[in-house]
């Protein structure tokens, strides 16, 4: 009887261990398929990170070009946050959704200003 009991035990702690090891298998897959997951949002990340670096510097050129202070705007509608990261009350209460207006408002102006004020003799400068 103490054999069949043995058998029995053998083959319990047999049935765990395929189990385990298809479960192992399991989660491996998963590593792998979050690892290239992982690898792609890296990959498109750097690749926004570029896109973007291409248009601040854009950006940048046409404000001065136009006289605009880029720093000045930024601090005026993006104020510092306080030191729990908050940003700091402007004194406006709102949602945010002026802010948006603001700097809209304000790259109109930036563009109608420039229209004013000639150019396309910038335009002719650039050839």
């Amino acid at each position: 009887m103490g054999f069949g009991d043995t058998a029995k035990k053998i083959q319990r702690v047999t049935d765990i261990a395929e189990k385990l090891y298809e479960r192992l298998n399991q989660v491996i897959e998963q590593v792998q398929d979050l690892k290239e997951r992982v690898e792609s949002t890296s990959d498109q990340l750097d690749s926004m990170d570029r896109e973007l670096a291409e248009q601040r510097a854009i950006v940048e050129a046409l404000a001065e070009q136009q006289g605009v202070d880029t720093e000045a705007v930024v601090a005026e509608q993006l104020p510092e946050p306080d030191a729990d990261g908050q940003p700091a009350e402007t004194g406006a209460e709102g949602s945010g959704d002026e802010t948006a207006s603001n700097v809209g408002s304000a790259a109109a102006d930036a563009a109608s200003s420039g229209d004013a004020s000639g150019s396309g003799d910038s335009a002719a400068t650039n050839d």
